[in-house]
């Protein structure tokens, strides 16, 4: 690594649900939609001239296909490695849920995790807070593999990679409705192993896309 280590982090594109939503998937696995396999293939074009050294993926459906339909287009082919401690959050009894339907069979806990993001799971269910702490330390391991690299994309999730930025960058985790997260919309972060005035991350962009067809408000 010389200099820095330019970090990509990409959110899948948007899936293919089996009925009208918003649905709460985290571990459920849908595939891509057409629309997200669209927006894989703008993003993927508008980074095809930008040398990536790996490709890091969750091993959910919707990630896994997003970062194979980037990579295939990548001027010198690359491997998609995948990591499963990237995976999106998981909502446990809520896994594959409409919000009407969690919000007319779980009142309370419905309710009390609106006011505390961090801390309250759902039902069997991760908390925002083991989350993060989950994607900081995966974060930390693809850095310390990347040792000879100059940039890397991992392709991942909403909630995981905000818990990320939020870690790096001293946000408060529970910040992340007033945020954009949008699907294929990219985050570049970069690293430096000596520490300079602002210290080993810097975060130069946040939610970019080429296409503005991806900005919506289906976050997490």
């Amino acid at each position: 690594m010389n200099g820095a280590l330019q970090i990509f982090m990409l959110r899948h594109g948007k899936p293919e649900f089996p009925g009208i939503g918003p649905y709460i998937y985290g571990h459920t696995d849908y595939p891509l939609s057409e629309l997200g396999k669209n927006q894989a293939h703008k993003i993927g074009t508008a980074l095809r001239g930008i040398k990536m050294d790996r490709v890091i993926s969750s091993d959910l459906s919707r990630a896994a296909e997003t970062a194979r339909i980037v990579a295939d287009l990548q001027c010198g082919r690359v491997c998609v490695e995948y990591d499963p401690e990237i995976r999106e959050i998981y909502m446990g009894e809520w896994e594959g849920l409409t919000k009407d339907e969690i919000k007319e069979n779980y009142v309370d806990i419905f309710r009390e995790r609106g006011l505390d993001l961090e801390k309250v799971a759902a039902p069997g269910g991760e908390t925002f807070f083991h989350a993060s702490e989950r994607g900081v330390r995966a974060l930390k391991r693809i850095i310390e593999d990347s040792e000879e690299c100059e940039r890397i994309l991992i392709v991942a999730h909403g909630a995981v990679m905000w818990g990320m930025i939020s870690a790096l960058f001293d946000i408060r985790l529970g910040d992340i409705f007033r945020f954009g997260l949008d699907h294929c919309a990219l985050h570049l972060v970069e690293y430096r192993k000596s520490p300079v005035q602002w210290g080993q991350y810097r975060l130069v962009r946040y939610n970019w896309s080429p296409d503005l067809a991806c900005y919506n408000a289906d976050l997490v």
